[in-house]
């Protein structure tokens, strides 16, 4: 990898925008902070998205093959799938997205690509990511307030899955749940991709604001000490420890104990599983899945969370962190980095994103970024 640049987010709220320019602004911010580090001009970008307006529907669509010779052409499948697309929306939403989940030849199901086999009838089977209008237009706008264009825009989960889960895991069924600032994503992987998913408006900022609220501190100094001494079971804590709060001022106005801090913890991380517990009894089959639960986001890294959440839930549970690239450094490896290394390798895999990069300062730095992504999957 060339650089990765991280900055405090601006300007979002629950994963939606609420004030472009501020958003706008954070982003150029890293992006001038990328081109710092790796001596590259970004001009356009795949771009992950999410926020408590996604829904998902399933839908089914036939046609009949227009080849005479019944060879199933690349127009029947892009007809099967406007086809399926073809759904009634309220005004306020649009299609972000649509999933192949399979294709069906002749009544033979589990197709994953029909073009070149020979059928009279071609089925599709797709999940149609579904998001705010509104959501989405801000998005392009803050975009274009800094002259990024955006190549696709493709649902967060989706991402990550690429970067955390196995292939096998996403065939056999796999749980993922990636825990952000603002929002938790719950995807359910069957057959090789997305079939249910959702969008919680509460994620790791939860935690931090009750203890910047109970705790009389600055929501930074409450993340530091989470980050630091936060564990997501009170057992886990030990009382000998004691730690420096700073108050509203900077300065150093209390001692707390880090049994004190995990109950505050561990009561928001209880309060987040029975909502996600909740959310996931809508779904029949969420408890019979072979690959248990992968959990990322920032959020994963908090101590203890994976053995609450497989205590909770009563099935395995891991953390699912970014090791789908070779020679990946440790500092990049991270489950906070997940969504960002799988837009990495869902751009390398389709072949239909194509990104511009600007020669700056370094010669030949395009052709190494281009041999470097091939070399990932060599």
């Amino acid at each position: 990898m060339l650089g990765l640049a991280r900055i405090p987010s601006a300007g979002v709220r629950k994963g939606q925008i609420v004030d472009i320019e501020s958003t706008a602004r954070t982003i150029n911010e890293c992006l001038n902070e990328l081109e710092r580090l790796t001596g590259v001009e970004v001009l356009s970008t795949l771009l992950g998205f999410s926020g408590i307006s996604i829904g998902a529907v399933s839908n089914h669509a036939m046609v009949a093959v227009g080849n005479p010779n019944y060879e199933i052409a690349l127009e029947d499948k892009e007809r099967v799938l406007h086809s399926a697309r073809s759904i009634a929306l309220p005004p306020d939403k649009t299609i972000l997205q649509t999933i192949e989940r399979q294709y069906i030849v002749d009544g033979f199901d589990g197709v994953r690509d029909p073009v070149g086999m020979v059928g009279g009838r071609l089925e599709a089977e797709v999940t149609i990511i579904i998001a705010a209008t509104a959501a989405v237009q801000n998005m392009q706008r803050t975009a274009n307030r800094i002259n990024l264009h955006i190549n696709q825009i493709i649902y967060n989960p989706m991402l990550t899955g690429e970067a955390v889960l196995s292939p096998t895991e996403k065939d056999m069924g796999v749980l993922l749940i990636d825990i952000g600032a603002g929002t938790t994503e719950i995807s359910l992987f069957q057959e090789g991709t997305i079939t249910h998913t959702a969008v919680l408006p509460l994620g790791d900022e939860y935690i931090t604001k009750d203890l910047a609220i109970i705790l009389r501190t600055s929501p930074e100094e409450a993340a530091r000490i989470k980050e630091r001494y936060g564990v997501a079971h009170v057992e886990m804590a030990k009382d000998e420890v004691s730690i420096n709060v700073k108050n509203l001022q900077g300065k150093d106005a209390q001692q707390v104990s880090q049994r004190m801090v995990a109950e505050i913890v561990s009561a928001r991380v209880n309060e987040m599983m029975e909502i996600i517990y909740s959310e996931l009894a809508q779904l029949a089959s969420w408890d019979r899945i072979p690959g248990g639960i992968v959990i990322s986001g920032g959020a994963a890294q908090l101590a203890g969370i994976c053995e609450v959440m497989q205590e909770y839930f009563n099935m395995p549970v891991r953390i699912g962190v970014p090791d789908n690239i070779r020679g990946m450094g440790a500092d990049f490896n991270s489950p906070q980095n997940a969504a960002v290394l799988g837009g990495l390798i869902y751009a390398a895999s389709n072949s239909g994103a194509r990104y511009q990069v600007k020669e700056k300062g370094v010669s030949g730095i395009r052709n190494s970024i281009s041999d470097w992504i091939k070399d990932l999957f060599r």
